[in-house]
């Protein structure tokens, strides 16, 4: 005879090992190529780094490292830098209060230890040479050796989520959008980090690197929005003497109140536009106090047009003669039932069976279709990508996107029409509307500043 209790059951409850722990948790705190490059520049910028540069290769899946010209690494701090919860900002809770940097608790570089292989290259203001350090997964130190370089941080992640197969294969599946968001969210700091220069550059698979984001370094927050957004995105952005900034501005650039120069166009201005003309059919040409600027009569329709369709437009659905099986993850499919009603918007219909195993529980039973566009699962994955990272949010598939702004463009006003005042007014009025008024659904600006007749009586 057995002792029952001498035997554990298949459904004991038992502590996880401590390494598979960390693991878990580093996932949570780093959960995307974005997070990992955001932690290292945080951490570059807490070192009072005033170049920082991002490069990738095979745009982050093979490789991530960022570089500044930071104070860099003690030796002292060596076997801590990347040790759980160890960090130099803080000693008990109460320092909390006093924190004005980034990073505070320890958390980024062990989690980033758990998840890639990563190695640092630093240079203490202090030091003569510079020291390589290879550290293992759990954050120990396992190789240090001498390495040229000048005073600052190197920090390399080879393969990142190397060390969760699922999370990894996700990843390199969907690295341009990983991608994509990375550049997204490194734009903020760009604009939000003056004087302080950042370039990121990514390298292919034939070995050509190419710059995709740089700064100059410029102490206005101006010129970093320039440098990110181009030029002629920078022209609706004209200072004015009589204005403050406005939650449009904050909502159009991610920034904060601190943030934001005291003088910049918000788009309430269109309503006060004074409309002085129209130029070869094309064109309105506008007044605002001592401005002078032109738009584009297409454009602005254009997109106008284009976010009304965005945002009301329900797509029709044809039904499937047998329903689909969809080979979703849990997640996805968790993820796909919480946001059923903007599939419904967006033409996917789906037959949803509670009772059923998970991850067999939807089946496709319509498709949207309209005219020569047709759709499939491949839409489903970008929209269930884009609600992970904001569920409840109206999104759009790309290719949805693609046929809006075709029938926003056929149905716009075109170029070599002309306009009455109150047509012109109406047009300019609408820029001030909708979300982003400053350039077309293909890219192109619709607004240009031409002259401030002060300057110019000046002259």
């Amino acid at each position: 005879m057995t002792d029952a209790c001498s035997s554990e059951s298949p459904g004991t409850i038992k502590a996880i090992d401590k390494h598979s722990v960390h693991q878990i948790c580093s996932g949570q705190v780093v959960l995307s190529l974005a997070t990992a490059v955001k932690e290292l520049v945080e951490n570059s910028i807490d070192a009072g780094a005033t170049n920082i540069d991002v490069k990738l290769k095979d745009y982050g899946a093979e490789q991530v490292e960022v570089s500044d010209n930071g104070k860099g690494v003690e030796e002292a701090n060596f076997e801590g830098l990347t040790l759980k919860h160890h960090t130099s900002k803080l000693k008990d809770f109460s320092d909390l209060i006093h924190v004005e940097t980034f990073g505070f608790r320890g958390e980024a570089l062990s989690s980033l230890c758990a998840l890639s292989d990563l190695s640092v290259v630093t240079c203490h203001e202090s030091s003569q040479v510079g020291t390589k350090l290879v550290f293992d997964h759990k954050g120990h130190l396992v190789q240090k050796s001498p390495h040229p370089r000048q005073q600052g941080t190197t920090v390399s992640l080879q393969q990142l989520f190397c060390t969760l197969p699922v999370r990894y294969k996700e990843f390199q599946r969907n690295i341009k959008k990983e991608y994509a968001k990375m550049i997204h969210v490194l734009q903020s700091y760009c604009i939000i980090s003056t004087g302080v220069r950042i370039n990121c550059s990514n390298q292919n698979g034939q070995g050509k690197r190419s710059t995709v984001l740089s700064t100059s370094g410029s102490q206005s927050m101006r010129d970093s929005i320039g440098a990110v957004f181009g030029p002629k995105q920078l022209q609706s952005l004209v200072p004015f003497q009589q204005v403050s900034p406005s939650e449009n501005i904050i909502e159009e650039y991610g920034l904060t109140d601190a943030d934001l120069p005291s003088q910049l166009f918000i788009k309430d201005m269109f309503r006060e536009m004074e409309i002085i003309g129209q130029f070869n059919l094309g064109f309105i040409i506008t007044k605002l106090a001592s401005d002078i600027f032109m738009i584009d009569q297409h454009a602005t329709d254009e997109k106008y047009n284009f976010e009304i369709l965005q945002q009301h437009t329900v797509l029709q659905g044809q039904k499937l003669i047998v329903p689909q099986k969809l080979h979703l993850t849990a997640i996805s499919e968790n993820v796909l039932i919480e946001n059923i009603e903007i599939f419904r918007k967006n033409g996917f219909e789906f037959l949803i069976d509670e009772d059923a195993q998970v991850m067999e529980r939807v089946k496709l039973v319509s498709l949207p279709t309209s005219k020569n566009w047709t759709f499939g699962p491949a839409d489903i994955e970008e929209l269930i990508f884009m609600l992970t990272d904001s569920p409840g949010v109206m999104c759009r598939p790309s290719r949805v996107r693609q046929m809006f702004a075709s029938r926003a463009c056929r149905k716009s006003v075109m170029i070599g029409t002309a306009l009455s005042g109150s047509e012109m007014k109406k047009l300019v009025v609408h820029m001030g509307e909708i979300e982003h008024p400053w350039n077309c659904p293909h890219g192109r600006p619709t607004m240009r500043h031409l002259a401030n007749l002060d300057i110019i009586s000046q002259d």
